[in-house]
Protein backbone atom coordinates (compact mmCIF):
# COMPACT_ATOMS: atom_id res chain seq x y z
CA UNK A 1 0.00 0.00 0.00
CA UNK A 2 2.84 2.38 0.82
CA UNK A 3 4.37 1.73 -2.59
CA UNK A 4 1.04 2.41 -4.30
CA UNK A 5 0.66 5.67 -2.41
CA UNK A 6 4.17 6.75 -3.32
CA UNK A 7 3.56 5.95 -6.97
CA UNK A 8 0.34 7.96 -6.89
CA UNK A 9 2.15 10.97 -5.42
CA UNK A 10 4.79 10.72 -8.10
CA UNK A 11 2.00 10.50 -10.67
CA UNK A 12 0.46 13.74 -9.44
CA UNK A 13 3.84 15.47 -9.65
CA UNK A 14 4.32 14.19 -13.20
CA UNK A 15 0.74 15.12 -14.14
CA UNK A 16 1.14 18.65 -12.81
CA UNK A 17 4.42 19.20 -14.64
CA UNK A 18 3.29 17.65 -17.92
CA UNK A 19 0.01 19.58 -18.04
CA UNK A 20 1.72 22.85 -17.24
CA UNK A 21 4.23 22.19 -20.00
CA UNK A 22 1.49 21.25 -22.46
CA UNK A 23 -0.44 24.43 -21.78
CA UNK A 24 2.22 26.94 -22.75
CA UNK A 25 -0.17 28.28 -25.40
CA UNK A 26 -1.81 30.14 -22.53
CA UNK A 27 0.82 31.30 -20.05
CA UNK A 28 -0.06 31.52 -16.38
CA UNK A 29 1.66 33.50 -13.68
CA UNK A 30 1.61 30.65 -11.16
CA UNK A 31 1.74 26.87 -11.29
CA UNK A 32 -1.48 24.91 -11.38
CA UNK A 33 -0.60 22.85 -8.31
CA UNK A 34 2.13 22.63 -5.69
CA UNK A 35 4.25 19.50 -5.48
CA UNK A 36 2.79 17.14 -2.87
CA UNK A 37 4.79 16.38 0.27
CA UNK A 38 4.41 12.82 1.55
CA UNK A 39 1.68 10.26 0.92
CA UNK A 40 -1.93 11.44 0.77
CA UNK A 41 -4.46 10.24 3.30
CA UNK A 42 -7.03 8.10 1.48
CA UNK A 43 -10.75 8.66 2.07
CA UNK A 44 -12.45 5.71 0.37
CA UNK A 45 -16.18 6.39 -0.03
CA UNK A 46 -16.98 2.75 0.82
CA UNK A 47 -15.47 3.31 4.27
CA UNK A 48 -18.12 6.01 4.76
CA UNK A 49 -21.02 3.75 3.78
CA UNK A 50 -21.08 3.90 -0.04
CA UNK A 51 -22.39 0.71 -1.66
CA UNK A 52 -21.61 -0.24 -5.26
CA UNK A 53 -24.86 -2.06 -5.95
CA UNK A 54 -26.28 0.27 -8.67
CA UNK A 55 -29.27 0.91 -6.38
CA UNK A 56 -28.31 2.66 -3.14
CA UNK A 57 -28.25 6.45 -3.18
CA UNK A 58 -24.70 7.18 -2.04
CA UNK A 59 -24.99 10.96 -1.67
CA UNK A 60 -24.51 10.96 2.10
CA UNK A 61 -21.49 8.67 1.92
CA UNK A 62 -19.88 10.74 -0.84
CA UNK A 63 -20.44 13.95 1.11
CA UNK A 64 -19.08 12.42 4.31
CA UNK A 65 -15.89 11.24 2.59
CA UNK A 66 -15.40 14.62 0.97
CA UNK A 67 -16.07 16.49 4.21
CA UNK A 68 -13.54 14.43 6.10
CA UNK A 69 -10.92 14.90 3.39
CA UNK A 70 -11.56 18.59 2.82
CA UNK A 71 -11.35 19.50 6.50
CA UNK A 72 -8.30 17.33 7.16
CA UNK A 73 -5.81 20.09 7.92
CA UNK A 74 -2.66 18.08 8.57
CA UNK A 75 -1.97 16.08 5.41
CA UNK A 76 -2.83 16.02 1.73
CA UNK A 77 -6.06 14.12 1.05
CA UNK A 78 -7.37 11.82 -1.64
CA UNK A 79 -11.06 10.89 -2.02
CA UNK A 80 -11.41 7.53 -3.74
CA UNK A 81 -14.47 6.23 -5.57
CA UNK A 82 -13.33 2.66 -6.28
CA UNK A 83 -14.40 0.26 -8.99
CA UNK A 84 -18.08 -0.66 -9.05
CA UNK A 85 -21.33 1.09 -9.94
CA UNK A 86 -22.49 3.75 -7.50
CA UNK A 87 -25.81 5.62 -7.68
CA UNK A 88 -26.03 9.20 -6.48
CA UNK A 89 -28.47 12.07 -6.58
CA UNK A 90 -27.39 15.74 -6.50
CA UNK A 91 -23.93 15.85 -4.92
CA UNK A 92 -21.73 18.78 -3.93
CA UNK A 93 -18.04 18.73 -3.03
CA UNK A 94 -17.60 22.20 -1.56
CA UNK A 95 -14.64 24.10 -0.17
CA UNK A 96 -12.76 25.97 0.92
CA UNK A 97 -10.67 23.08 2.19
CA UNK A 98 -8.15 23.23 5.00
CA UNK A 99 -5.92 20.36 3.88
CA UNK A 100 -2.70 21.07 1.97
CA UNK A 101 -3.24 21.57 -1.78
CA UNK A 102 -4.17 19.82 -3.94
CA UNK A 103 -7.13 17.81 -2.77
CA UNK A 104 -7.38 14.77 -5.04
CA UNK A 105 -10.52 12.96 -6.21
CA UNK A 106 -9.89 9.65 -7.97
CA UNK A 107 -12.84 8.01 -9.74
CA UNK A 108 -12.22 4.42 -10.75
CA UNK A 109 -15.82 3.20 -10.87
CA UNK A 110 -19.03 4.31 -12.54
CA UNK A 111 -21.20 6.93 -10.87
CA UNK A 112 -24.80 6.96 -12.13
CA UNK A 113 -27.13 9.92 -11.70
CA UNK A 114 -30.53 9.66 -10.11
CA UNK A 115 -33.21 9.79 -12.80
CA UNK A 116 -35.82 11.40 -10.54
CA UNK A 117 -35.80 14.98 -11.84
CA UNK A 118 -37.72 16.19 -8.79
CA UNK A 119 -34.58 15.65 -6.70
CA UNK A 120 -32.71 18.39 -8.55
CA UNK A 121 -33.56 21.73 -6.97
CA UNK A 122 -30.86 23.40 -9.12
CA UNK A 123 -29.61 22.40 -12.57
CA UNK A 124 -26.53 20.37 -11.70
CA UNK A 125 -25.80 16.83 -10.63
CA UNK A 126 -22.19 16.68 -9.38
CA UNK A 127 -20.80 20.07 -8.28
CA UNK A 128 -17.29 21.14 -7.28
CA UNK A 129 -17.59 24.50 -5.53
CA UNK A 130 -15.13 27.03 -4.12
CA UNK A 131 -11.97 24.91 -4.31
CA UNK A 132 -8.43 26.19 -4.82
CA UNK A 133 -6.26 23.28 -5.93
CA UNK A 134 -8.28 20.25 -7.13
CA UNK A 135 -7.17 17.17 -9.04
CA UNK A 136 -10.05 15.13 -10.49
CA UNK A 137 -8.74 12.06 -12.26
CA UNK A 138 -9.18 8.34 -12.83
CA UNK A 139 -10.55 6.02 -15.47
CA UNK A 140 -14.07 6.25 -14.09
CA UNK A 141 -17.36 7.26 -15.68
CA UNK A 142 -20.01 9.80 -14.74
CA UNK A 143 -23.20 8.47 -16.33
CA UNK A 144 -25.97 11.07 -16.42
CA UNK A 145 -28.49 8.50 -17.69
CA UNK A 146 -29.75 11.09 -20.15
CA UNK A 147 -31.97 8.78 -22.22
CA UNK A 148 -34.37 8.59 -19.27
CA UNK A 149 -34.74 12.39 -19.03
CA UNK A 150 -34.34 13.62 -22.64
CA UNK A 151 -37.97 12.80 -23.60
CA UNK A 152 -39.09 15.38 -21.02
CA UNK A 153 -36.89 18.16 -22.43
CA UNK A 154 -39.31 20.53 -24.15
CA UNK A 155 -37.03 23.57 -24.27
CA UNK A 156 -37.31 23.87 -28.06
CA UNK A 157 -41.05 24.44 -27.70
CA UNK A 158 -41.24 25.98 -24.23
CA UNK A 159 -39.03 29.03 -23.72
CA UNK A 160 -39.86 29.03 -20.01
CA UNK A 161 -38.61 25.51 -19.48
CA UNK A 162 -36.45 24.66 -16.49
CA UNK A 163 -32.90 23.68 -17.48
CA UNK A 164 -31.97 20.06 -16.91
CA UNK A 165 -29.01 19.19 -14.65
CA UNK A 166 -25.47 19.37 -15.98
CA UNK A 167 -23.40 16.32 -15.08
CA UNK A 168 -20.27 18.02 -13.73
CA UNK A 169 -20.30 21.64 -12.65
CA UNK A 170 -17.20 23.55 -11.59
CA UNK A 171 -17.95 26.84 -9.87
CA UNK A 172 -15.35 29.10 -8.26
CA UNK A 173 -12.67 26.43 -8.79
CA UNK A 174 -9.11 27.60 -9.42
CA UNK A 175 -5.59 26.26 -10.01
CA UNK A 176 -6.83 22.77 -10.80
CA UNK A 177 -6.49 19.77 -13.11
CA UNK A 178 -9.20 17.48 -14.50
CA UNK A 179 -7.95 14.56 -16.55
CA UNK A 180 -8.95 11.11 -17.76
CA UNK A 181 -12.64 11.37 -16.87
CA UNK A 182 -15.45 9.95 -19.03
CA UNK A 183 -18.84 11.66 -19.13
CA UNK A 184 -21.65 9.61 -20.63
CA UNK A 185 -25.18 10.69 -21.63
CA UNK A 186 -25.52 13.88 -19.59
CA UNK A 187 -29.03 15.18 -19.00
CA UNK A 188 -27.86 18.61 -20.22
CA UNK A 189 -24.25 19.90 -20.32
CA UNK A 190 -21.58 17.31 -19.63
CA UNK A 191 -19.16 19.85 -18.10
CA UNK A 192 -20.25 23.32 -16.96
CA UNK A 193 -17.40 25.65 -15.99
CA UNK A 194 -18.50 28.91 -14.36
CA UNK A 195 -16.63 31.51 -12.36
CA UNK A 196 -13.39 29.52 -12.56
CA UNK A 197 -9.73 30.40 -13.11
CA UNK A 198 -6.66 28.49 -14.21
CA UNK A 199 -7.97 24.97 -14.85
CA UNK A 200 -6.62 22.41 -17.32
CA UNK A 201 -8.98 19.76 -18.70
CA UNK A 202 -7.36 16.94 -20.67
CA UNK A 203 -7.90 13.39 -21.91
CA UNK A 204 -11.65 13.66 -21.48
CA UNK A 205 -14.00 11.24 -23.19
CA UNK A 206 -17.42 12.82 -23.63
CA UNK A 207 -20.19 10.82 -25.27
CA UNK A 208 -23.88 11.30 -26.09
CA UNK A 209 -25.93 10.64 -29.25
CA UNK A 210 -25.99 13.29 -31.95
CA UNK A 211 -29.71 13.85 -31.40
CA UNK A 212 -29.52 14.30 -27.61
CA UNK A 213 -30.86 17.74 -26.60
CA UNK A 214 -28.63 20.50 -25.18
CA UNK A 215 -25.83 18.10 -24.28
CA UNK A 216 -22.89 20.47 -24.81
CA UNK A 217 -19.63 18.68 -24.13
CA UNK A 218 -18.36 21.65 -22.15
CA UNK A 219 -19.84 25.09 -21.58
CA UNK A 220 -17.50 27.77 -20.20
CA UNK A 221 -18.73 31.09 -18.81
CA UNK A 222 -17.45 33.90 -16.56
CA UNK A 223 -14.04 32.23 -16.41
CA UNK A 224 -10.37 33.01 -17.12
CA UNK A 225 -7.41 30.87 -18.16
CA UNK A 226 -9.22 27.65 -19.03
CA UNK A 227 -7.40 25.05 -21.14
CA UNK A 228 -9.11 22.08 -22.80
CA UNK A 229 -6.97 19.69 -24.81
CA UNK A 230 -6.35 16.13 -26.00
CA UNK A 231 -9.98 15.02 -25.69
CA UNK A 232 -12.66 13.24 -27.71
CA UNK A 233 -16.12 14.80 -27.67
CA UNK A 234 -19.20 13.51 -29.44
CA UNK A 235 -22.55 14.88 -28.40
CA UNK A 236 -25.85 16.47 -29.42
CA UNK A 237 -24.88 20.14 -29.16
CA UNK A 238 -21.65 22.15 -29.20
CA UNK A 239 -18.62 20.03 -28.44
CA UNK A 240 -17.35 23.10 -26.58
CA UNK A 241 -19.18 26.41 -26.18
CA UNK A 242 -17.41 29.50 -24.87
CA UNK A 243 -20.00 31.71 -23.24
CA UNK A 244 -20.11 35.24 -21.94
CA UNK A 245 -17.64 37.03 -19.66
CA UNK A 246 -14.71 34.78 -20.54
CA UNK A 247 -11.04 35.56 -21.17
CA UNK A 248 -7.98 33.56 -22.18
CA UNK A 249 -9.49 30.27 -23.32
CA UNK A 250 -7.20 27.77 -25.04
CA UNK A 251 -8.63 24.71 -26.84
CA UNK A 252 -6.37 22.25 -28.65
CA UNK A 253 -6.28 18.70 -30.03
CA UNK A 254 -10.01 18.04 -29.77
CA UNK A 255 -11.79 15.46 -31.91
CA UNK A 256 -15.35 16.75 -32.25
CA UNK A 257 -18.24 14.77 -33.68
CA UNK A 258 -21.09 14.28 -33.70
CA UNK A 259 -22.03 17.73 -32.47
CA UNK A 260 -22.43 21.36 -33.40
CA UNK A 261 -18.75 22.27 -33.53
CA UNK A 262 -16.65 24.48 -31.24
CA UNK A 263 -18.46 27.77 -30.72
CA UNK A 264 -17.92 31.16 -29.21
CA UNK A 265 -21.43 31.84 -27.99
CA UNK A 266 -24.18 32.10 -28.07
CA UNK A 267 -23.71 35.60 -26.67
CA UNK A 268 -26.10 38.39 -25.78
CA UNK A 269 -29.24 36.49 -24.89
CA UNK A 270 -29.30 38.02 -21.39
CA UNK A 271 -28.51 41.62 -20.40
CA UNK A 272 -25.98 40.64 -17.72
CA UNK A 273 -23.65 39.03 -20.26
CA UNK A 274 -20.27 40.70 -20.69
CA UNK A 275 -17.52 40.58 -23.32
CA UNK A 276 -15.38 37.68 -24.50
CA UNK A 277 -11.68 38.36 -25.07
CA UNK A 278 -9.04 35.86 -26.10
CA UNK A 279 -10.13 32.46 -27.44
CA UNK A 280 -7.75 30.15 -29.32
CA UNK A 281 -8.91 26.92 -30.98
CA UNK A 282 -6.13 24.99 -32.69
CA UNK A 283 -5.26 21.53 -34.05
CA UNK A 284 -8.83 20.18 -33.83
CA UNK A 285 -10.69 17.74 -36.07
CA UNK A 286 -14.42 17.96 -36.81
CA UNK A 287 -16.18 14.82 -38.07
CA UNK A 288 -19.69 15.08 -39.59
CA UNK A 289 -20.60 18.01 -37.35
CA UNK A 290 -23.27 20.57 -38.19
CA UNK A 291 -20.75 23.39 -37.70
CA UNK A 292 -17.02 23.73 -37.35
CA UNK A 293 -15.60 27.07 -36.22
CA UNK A 294 -18.56 29.22 -35.19
CA UNK A 295 -19.21 32.58 -33.50
CA UNK A 296 -22.86 33.27 -32.66
CA UNK A 297 -24.60 36.22 -31.05
CA UNK A 298 -28.19 37.14 -30.34
CA UNK A 299 -29.48 40.59 -31.22
CA UNK A 300 -28.90 41.51 -27.57
CA UNK A 301 -29.89 44.52 -25.52
CA UNK A 302 -26.60 45.53 -23.83
CA UNK A 303 -23.56 46.25 -26.04
CA UNK A 304 -20.51 44.02 -25.57
CA UNK A 305 -17.64 42.56 -27.60
CA UNK A 306 -16.23 39.28 -28.81
CA UNK A 307 -12.63 39.85 -29.85
CA UNK A 308 -9.19 38.29 -30.22
CA UNK A 309 -10.49 34.93 -31.44
CA UNK A 310 -8.32 32.47 -33.38
CA UNK A 311 -9.42 29.29 -35.16
CA UNK A 312 -6.31 27.74 -36.68
CA UNK A 313 -5.02 24.44 -38.08
CA UNK A 314 -8.37 22.69 -38.20
CA UNK A 315 -9.50 19.64 -40.20
CA UNK A 316 -13.10 19.35 -41.41
CA UNK A 317 -14.53 15.97 -42.45
CA UNK A 318 -18.01 16.19 -43.97
CA UNK A 319 -18.88 19.28 -41.91
CA UNK A 320 -22.07 21.13 -42.87
CA UNK A 321 -20.95 24.69 -42.05
CA UNK A 322 -17.18 24.82 -41.55
CA UNK A 323 -16.73 28.58 -40.87
CA UNK A 324 -19.58 30.65 -39.45
CA UNK A 325 -20.21 34.05 -37.94
CA UNK A 326 -23.92 34.29 -37.17
CA UNK A 327 -25.15 37.49 -35.52
CA UNK A 328 -28.80 36.62 -36.04
CA UNK A 329 -28.68 33.60 -33.76
CA UNK A 330 -32.05 32.84 -32.24
CA UNK A 331 -33.93 34.88 -34.83
CA UNK A 332 -37.02 33.28 -36.32
CA UNK A 333 -35.98 34.78 -39.64
CA UNK A 334 -32.63 33.10 -40.17
CA UNK A 335 -31.75 35.26 -43.18
CA UNK A 336 -32.94 38.56 -41.71
CA UNK A 337 -30.22 41.24 -41.44
CA UNK A 338 -28.74 41.34 -37.96
CA UNK A 339 -28.91 44.42 -35.77
CA UNK A 340 -26.95 42.83 -32.93
CA UNK A 341 -25.46 45.22 -30.39
CA UNK A 342 -22.49 42.87 -29.98
CA UNK A 343 -19.26 43.87 -31.74
CA UNK A 344 -17.06 41.14 -33.25
CA UNK A 345 -13.46 42.04 -34.08
CA UNK A 346 -9.93 40.67 -34.43
CA UNK A 347 -11.03 37.21 -35.58
CA UNK A 348 -8.78 34.81 -37.50
CA UNK A 349 -9.76 31.70 -39.45
CA UNK A 350 -6.46 30.22 -40.66
CA UNK A 351 -5.13 26.94 -42.05
CA UNK A 352 -8.46 25.15 -42.28
CA UNK A 353 -8.78 22.21 -44.68
CA UNK A 354 -10.93 19.20 -45.44
CA UNK A 355 -14.42 18.56 -46.83
CA UNK A 356 -17.87 20.07 -46.46
CA UNK A 357 -21.37 19.05 -47.53
CA UNK A 358 -22.47 22.69 -47.85
CA UNK A 359 -21.90 24.79 -50.97
CA UNK A 360 -21.54 27.85 -48.67
CA UNK A 361 -18.48 26.85 -46.69
CA UNK A 362 -17.61 30.31 -45.31
CA UNK A 363 -20.51 32.37 -43.95
CA UNK A 364 -19.79 35.71 -42.27
CA UNK A 365 -23.13 37.27 -41.36
CA UNK A 366 -22.42 40.29 -39.17
CA UNK A 367 -24.47 43.08 -37.63
CA UNK A 368 -25.68 46.06 -39.64
CA UNK A 369 -25.38 48.10 -36.46
CA UNK A 370 -21.87 46.84 -35.57
CA UNK A 371 -20.14 45.42 -38.66
CA UNK A 372 -17.40 42.89 -37.94
CA UNK A 373 -13.88 44.30 -38.12
CA UNK A 374 -10.50 42.69 -38.54
CA UNK A 375 -11.80 39.30 -39.71
CA UNK A 376 -9.06 37.27 -41.41
CA UNK A 377 -9.75 34.26 -43.64
CA UNK A 378 -6.49 32.74 -44.84
CA UNK A 379 -5.35 29.40 -46.23
CA UNK A 380 -8.78 27.82 -46.19
CA UNK A 381 -8.77 24.79 -48.50
CA UNK A 382 -12.10 22.96 -48.45
CA UNK A 383 -13.64 20.60 -50.99
CA UNK A 384 -17.39 20.29 -51.59
CA UNK A 385 -18.62 16.69 -51.24
CA UNK A 386 -22.38 17.27 -50.96
CA UNK A 387 -25.06 16.41 -53.52
CA UNK A 388 -24.73 18.05 -56.95
CA UNK A 389 -26.14 21.57 -57.04
CA UNK A 390 -26.36 24.29 -59.64
CA UNK A 391 -25.18 26.90 -57.16
CA UNK A 392 -21.41 27.45 -57.03
CA UNK A 393 -19.11 26.60 -54.15
CA UNK A 394 -18.84 29.97 -52.47
CA UNK A 395 -18.35 32.23 -49.49
CA UNK A 396 -21.06 34.56 -48.20
CA UNK A 397 -20.38 37.83 -46.38
CA UNK A 398 -22.64 40.52 -44.96
CA UNK A 399 -21.38 43.53 -43.00
CA UNK A 400 -18.03 41.80 -42.57
CA UNK A 401 -14.84 43.75 -43.13
CA UNK A 402 -12.91 40.61 -43.98
CA UNK A 403 -9.36 40.21 -45.24
CA UNK A 404 -8.72 37.13 -47.40
CA UNK A 405 -5.34 35.63 -48.21
CA UNK A 406 -3.41 32.53 -49.21
CA UNK A 407 -5.19 29.46 -50.60
CA UNK A 408 -8.93 30.05 -50.77
CA UNK A 409 -11.39 27.27 -51.55
CA UNK A 410 -14.16 28.45 -51.68
CA UNK A 411 -13.12 31.78 -53.18
CA UNK A 412 -13.42 35.00 -51.21
CA UNK A 413 -16.68 36.88 -50.91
Amino acid sequence: MATAKALFSLGVVFLSCSLIGASRGLETRRSLLPIPNGDPAIFDVTKFGAVADDQTDNVDAFRAAWGAACKNSSIQAKVLIPEGTFRAGPTMFAGPCTNPNPIIVVVMGTVKASTDLSEYVSPEWFTFLDIDGLVLTGKGVFDGQGPKSWPFNDCKKNKGCAPFPSSLKFEKVSNSIVTGITSLDSMMFHFHVHGCRNISFSDLNIKAPGNSPNTDGMHISSSDEIRVFSSVIGTGDDCISVGHSTTNIFISDITCGPGHGISVGSLGKRPEERSVNGVTVTNCTFINTTNGARIKTWQGTVPAEAKSIIYESLIMQGVQNPIVIDQSYGSKKSRAPSTSVWKISDVHFRKIKGTTVSNIAVSLQCSTQNPCEGVEVADVDLAYTGPPKNTPFASSCSNAKAIFGGILNPPRC
